[in-house]
């Protein structure tokens, strides 16, 4: 299992005299707003909503001998006891990572050999997330970026920078991608006199920019927020957001010719 700070820096547990026997990772717990009707069995759905999801990991420490392990026990209790959050991301699934935090207190039991000792960590997004971005990745299986299980095969075109009107974003994960909560920056470049308009037609979303857009010029579209060249048009828009769904989503551009569009996003793992 490898730890990734937020600065980038990794340390594998292994450099910790750890080893992971097992991991769980639970589904998402959900919460749900039920009401009552009178005359009604049961209660009415009004919506539902992820909540908290905790991994748990059991760790086995090797030691020399008694000495040995109390050297090992506060090295642990400084791994694992941070404030800030940080990513866990195990081997067998190389391509995916999990922001999380320490859950509870944990006990590392004194033993001049070895003991296992387990931890739970609680995850700050929910979500497992790809360790690459969109703009990051390459068709390379030997990079630790993808798996065969991760939803992707050799035959799926894995460019997400595209220079025409019509074409279709592939969302490999298994989550809706949505601007208030995920990470998702489009950045579109081309020649446009008065409006733009990108519509998903997979999903229904519209997104409408009234303003010119010259060969020279930058749009960014970037979570909730909008920019051009830098300075915040968010008052020329439609004031809508634009997701992504499981799977193709197919896009078409109105209001002029495009030169270039990117997305940049993580793909999201229930």
């Amino acid at each position: 299992m490898i730890i990734r700070l937020l600065n980038g820096k990794e340390m594998d547990i292994a450099d910790y005299s750890l080893k992971r026997l097992f991991h769980y990772i639970p589904s998402v717990s959900l919460s749900h707003s039920v009401e009552t009707v009178d005359g009604r069995d049961g209660g009415i759905f009004i919506d539902s909503q992820f909540t908290d999801r905790i991994i748990t990991v059991e760790f086995l420490y090797e030691s020399m001998d008694i000495y040995d392990y109390y050297l090992l026990r506060d090295e642990i209790n400084a791994l694992f006891s941070r404030k800030e959050a940080f990513y866990i991301i195990f081997k067998g699934e190389p391509y995916k990572r999990y922001l999380v935090k320490l859950n509870q207190a944990f006990q590392v039991k004194p033993n001049q050999h070895m003991e296992s000792f387990e931890v739970q960590f609680t995850c700050v997004n929910i979500f497992a997330e790809s360790i690459v971005s969109t703009q990051e990745l390459k068709k390379e299986w030997d990079v630790n970026q993808w798996a065969w299980n991760g939803q992707i095969t050799w035959d799926d075109d894995l460019q997400y920078t595209y220079n025409s009107n019509v074409f279709s974003v592939k969302n490999l994960g298994n989550v809706i991608i949505d601007p208030r909560q995920h990470e998702l920056e489009i950045i579109v470049k081309g020649t446009f006199s008065s409006n733009l308009s990108i519509t998903n037609s997979t999903t229904g979303d519209i997104y409408t920019y009234n303003g010119s857009i010259t060969s020279g010029d930058t749009l960014t579209i970037k979570g909730v927020q909008s920019f051009k060249n830098g300075s915040s048009v968010f008052k020329n828009t439609n004031k809508k957001l634009l997701t992504l769904a499981v799977g193709n989503n197919n896009f078409w551009i109105s209001g002029g010719t495009v030169s270039s569009i990117s997305f940049n996003f993580r793909f999201l793992y229930l």
